[in-house]
């Protein structure tokens, strides 16, 4: 589906056969190597050769691999997520008990009438002090019924149909711990959230979004209420504590804005339902074979744990594509296309997200970085995906130690193709990080008071500490750039990699005939061979 590079390994490449590189002194920037020898060389991992710089010893010994290929981590079945399964798991039409009462008192509610502005404007365009909003308490409920239910109780108020299937909402709704509400296609062709009415979805249940369409709507102007500045006011989802929120073959569209929970979509722990029910489980779902485009998040959570995110497409969202953060787990964020995030990154996960999966993804073209990886976000698999033609880097890890990466490619990004700050321990195989615009990998530690003087360090400590593992990879730097760019950081280790290697391939601080032992029999013949086809 994406253009390999593969094919370029058939002249100019480096081949490292294994090169452990320690690093004493926090210091200057230094590069891996110096230049090699008419741009190719060989190194021998049996040998221990040493040269030193001004910051940084250099030293050549056997990793224990031999080029041999590497085996791929394990990645979870994804079978189950498809937008038929999905369907299948949605409740028939089981009547229960719905109400349009005040929403002071409810658990799931109270986040959204905090005196933040949101209150202020459900009283005045509801005319009542003390907002409303439909409950459905009880019971599995399709939309139709549940017009049907909102007509009786508040005719042309909470709910208004506009045509074929088509239906406005004008009032917040929240499904209660004990119900489910299906959106489909079997009876909407677009939900319409009111942008004007202050409406929204909150979710203490089961809430099924199937085959159909659900939109921020700007009812003033009659057209989606699309994204003009973070403090304007969209309608949102958002599936709290003890909840499952599924989303199959749909499009969600002009949903969220800055405001806490209210992102776009969202998966959150419910603190005030915790109160009284502190065993409540985590916010749990999948998101399948659907578009999010015009999002301000195109996904958040906080707390949800086991949430698929399988084949969707996240388009032009004003922040980030897919942004799981603080204490998420056991995430899958598999086989998604990410684009024109317009202010920062494609995928990130963010504090403290751990165990997850990031694989077969295709993350291109954004404001920040393809995939980051942010503040202590350990033991995560990054396989297989694509991040190319970011503004930012390709691959990013800011201070999450622990994590392993294997088989992406990360071509044509604006900055480096893979940046490692304040992470020890970064495993990486089998990637191809190819024509990026500065530095294949850069890896450095640094002391983030200057640049974030107001970070919280107990909330997201660090260690100025920074190490990598680099086996079995492609790698062509661009314009004579060199491969690895280092600063202060504290071990690299190499093995089986391949430079492709025009032009300059490595900087100038170790220099070559010292480091690389040239005129040692093994680096000899290569350059002789790389001589008699030139």
């Amino acid at each position: 589906m994406f253009t390999t590079y593969a094919r370029l390994l058939t002249l100019f490449s480096v081949s490292f056969a294994a090169i452990f590189i320690f690093f004493y002194f926090h210091g200057a920037v230094a590069s891996l190597v110096g230049k090699a020898a008419h741009g190719l060389g060989y190194i021998n991992g049996e040998r221990q050769i040493m040269a030193s710089t001004e910051n940084y010893i250099v030293g050549v010994a056997n990793s224990g691999y031999d080029g041999a290929d590497i085996p791929e981590p394990a990645l979870p079945d994804i079978s189950e997520y498809t937008i038929d399964r999905i369907v299948a798991r949605a409740p028939a039409y089981a009547p229960g008990r719905i109400f349009i009462r005040d929403m002071a008192g409810l658990p799931g509610m109270r986040e959204f009438i905090k005196k933040d502005g949101r209150v202020q404007r459900l009283r005045l365009n509801q005319e009542t002090v003390d907002p409303q909003a439909i409950v459905i308490q009880e019971g599995s409920y399709d939309f139709a019924h549940l017009y049907e239910a909102a007509q009786a109780q508040a005719p042309d108020q909470a709910i208004i149909r506009q045509g074929d299937n088509v239906y406005l909402l004008r009032m917040p709704i929240l499904v209660g711990q004990h119900a489910a509400l299906v959106i489909s296609d079997k009876d909407v062709s677009q939900l319409r959230i009111s942008q004007g009415d202050a409406a929204f979805i909150a979710n203490g249940g089961d809430l099924f979004i199937l085959k159909t369409k659900v939109t921020g709507w700007n009812d003033r102007q009659a057209q989606p209420a699309r994204f003009i500045d973070k403090t304007i006011y969209r309608p949102f989802i958002t599936s709290w504590s003890g909840s499952h929120l599924y989303i199959a073959g749909s499009e969600i569209s002009s949903l969220g804005y800055r405001k806490g929970k209210s992102y776009g979509l969202t998966y959150s722990s419910c603190p005030d339902c915790l109160v009284s029910q502190p065993d409540l489980p985590r916010p749990t779902g999948a998101l399948v074979g659907s578009t999010f485009t015009d999002m301000y998040y195109g996904f958040y959570s906080y707390e949800a744990d086991n949430v698929a995110i399988v084949g969707n497409t996240y388009a032009n969202n004003a922040v980030y594509g897919i942004d799981p953060h603080d204490r998420s787990r056991v995430l899958i964020i598999a086989n998604n296309e990410i684009y024109g995030s317009h202010k920062k990154h494609g995928i990130i996960i963010s504090r403290d997200v751990d165990n997850s999966w990031i694989f077969g993804n295709y993350s291109h073209n954004n404001h920040g970085s393809g995939i980051m990886l942010d503040r202590n976000c350990r033991n995560n698999i990054v396989a297989n995906n694509v991040a190319a033609y970011n503004e930012g880097d390709g691959m990013t890890f800011f201070e999450s130690a622990d994590n392993r990466t294997y088989g992406n490619q990360i071509y044509r990004n604006n900055l480096s193709g893979v940046r490692i700050r304040n992470s020890e321990n970064i495993d990486m195989a089998e990637d191809q990080v190819t024509d990026n615009a500065r530095a294949p990998f850069v890896v450095y530690s640094m002391d983030l008071k200057k640049s974030q003087p107001n970070r919280d360090l107990k909330q997201d400590p660090y260690q100025q500490v920074a190490s990598a593992r680099v086996m079995n990879s492609v790698v062509k730097p661009q314009d004579r750039k060199q491969v690895f760019k280092l600063d202060g950081a504290n071990k690299v280790a190499l093995s089986g990699i391949h430079v492709v290697s025009a032009a300059r391939t490595f900087g100038d601080d170790v220099p070559a005939n010292r480091t690389l032992d040239e005129n040692s029999q093994d680096m000899q013949k290569v350059v002789e061979v790389n001589a008699s086809q030139r």
